[in-house]
């Protein structure tokens, strides 16, 4: 088993900036993502789902994620049926806003077939 880590920081004015944008908030997130429209709340998801991104070495595929809180209220991570799924055991997640950003970080516990896919060389 490997574990993979993944960080990333949004800054939450750009992301009130992008909020005009429909292109782009239909391409970044599921509809149950955007029933907060608030720009500090969809700066933490859109961080989330970058982390995960790094955390499983994988390019940025926004619409095969989705960010939810569980039953007590903590986010978690879904990846969507039809999208690239490496051997995940768990995945855990934790968001935070602090002022002008949002931050998150993703723990990606891999089995054995994912331990050569996810080295880099040299």
């Amino acid at each position: 088993m490997r574990i993979r880590i993944g960080v990333d920081l949004v800054y939450v004015p750009k992301m009130a900036e992008m909020l005009e944008d429909e292109g782009f908030l239909t391409r970044a997130f599921q509809p149950s993502e955007l029933s907060d429209h608030r720009a500090e709340h969809l700066a933490g998801i859109l961080a989330a789902k970058e982390a995960l991104f790094k955390a499983l070495d994988m390019p940025p595929r926004w619409d095969d994620v989705e960010v939810y809180q569980d039953r007590s209220g903590r986010p978690r991570l879904r990846i969507l049926d039809g999208a690239e799924r490496p051997h995940i055991i768990s995945l855990d997640l934790s968001i935070t806003h602090d002022g002008e950003y949002a931050a998150a970080i993703v723990a990606a516990l891999l089995s054995e077939e994912d331990e050569d896919a996810c080295q880099h060389p040299g």
